[in-house]
Formats: C-alpha cells, structure tokens, sequence
C-alpha cells in the first residue's frame, strides 16, 4: 500500500503527538520512512516536516547519510507544499529507508522532556500567519533551507541548527502558531549566518 491510498490517521496537534507517532511507528525492530510517514498521516504537512527535522537535531544524526537523507525528503515535503498536493509523495528507495527502533526510541526519550516544555509554549497565535500565502512562504523557506543543508554538512553543528529551524516552521505549522512562525524566520537567518561565516 502506497501513502497516496491511505487516508491517514488524525492530524497531531503538538510535539508530544508527532514524537508518540514516530516511536510507535511499524511493528518490526526497524523503523522505515514510511512507517513514519503512515503513523503521522500523508497529509499532515507541517507533522511531515517536523519529523525528519527532529530526527536531525538528535543523536540520530550521526548515522552516516542520514542528514542527507533527512535534507532531501524535507526538500521533497516543501516542494509538494509549494505545488499545492493534498497528499505526501516519497520514491520507493526513501520510504524504505529505516533506523534500528531501539536508537528511534532512545532519541524520542531523548526529546521527550524539551516537547512537553515547548507545548506549553505555543498555541493557536496569530494563526493566519500560518495559513494560506503564508504557509507557502514557510514551505519555500524549508525548501531552501533543506537545499542548503547539504553543503552545510561540513560545518559543525550546522544541520543541527537548519533543521531545528526547520522543526519550528514544522510545529508552527502544526500548532498554528503565527508567533512561532515569526521566531523560526528569525532562527533560520541566525542559522544561516553562523554556517556561511563559518565557512568565510
């Protein structure tokens, strides 16, 4: 079964919901892309680009290729954004992708402390800052910042700092929190800043 065919279940609402769905995600001892993609729901946009983000910004990065692997199915989460598409797309050679779970469960308790903190501090705000031409903006900005993170790769702590960006535009996105919105664009260009002196 494709995740064009599944309805999905219903739409999460904080980052406790999308840490929950990824660490019950799939039923063997590893986790793939679409396991994860199938617990979140193929139409949560803003869950979508959460996932990968957080991923990132865990102990989980340091697998070989993951980040890469991370960058581009973010890009490919903006870029179906930007294209208006009602449901989430992946190639075959992604969604197989997969982690052991025992690592997938220890970099969500990992996170699991610092979520139940930051859900106490978002909530519906400014929400039409995250809808319509706004949202757009916010897939445009993942994109490129998912496009940059690859060539960023060689700056310490760089993709940390992108995806963390990107994991707030997510939440914001899931939360409908237009303040939080504001904040991510803030964060993004310090990100950006920090990679591109490095580098200079």
């Amino acid at each position: 079964m494709t995740s064009q065919q599944v309805a999905g279940p219903p739409a999460v609402q904080n980052l406790q919901q999308v840490l929950d769905r990824i660490r019950n995600a799939g039923e063997e001892e590893t986790v793939s892309v679409d396991d994860v993609l199938q617990s979140i729901g193929p139409r949560s946009f803003g869950a979508l680009l959460l996932a990968p983000a957080i991923i990132i910004i865990t102990p989980l990065s340091g697998i070989p290729g993951l980040p890469t692997i991370g960058a581009a199915i973010i890009a490919l989460i903006a870029a179906q954004m930007l294209l208006g598409r009602k449901h989430f797309w992946l190639p075959r050679f992604l969604r197989c992708r997969s982690v052991p779970r025992e690592r997938l469960d220890k970099a969500a308790t990992w996170l699991a402390r610092p979520a139940r903190m930051i859900d106490r501090l978002v909530g519906p705000r400014l929400s039409f800052l995250t809808e319509g031409p706004f949202a757009y903006l916010i897939g445009l900005l993942c994109l490129l910042l998912a496009l940059l993170m690859p060539p960023l790769e060689i700056v310490p702590l760089s993709n940390s700092l992108t995806a963390t960006a990107i994991a707030l535009f997510g939440l914001a996105l899931v939360a409908r929190d237009g303040l939080l919105a504001i904040l991510a664009t803030l964060f993004m260009a310090g990100a950006i800043y920090v990679g591109f002196a490095f580098i200079t």
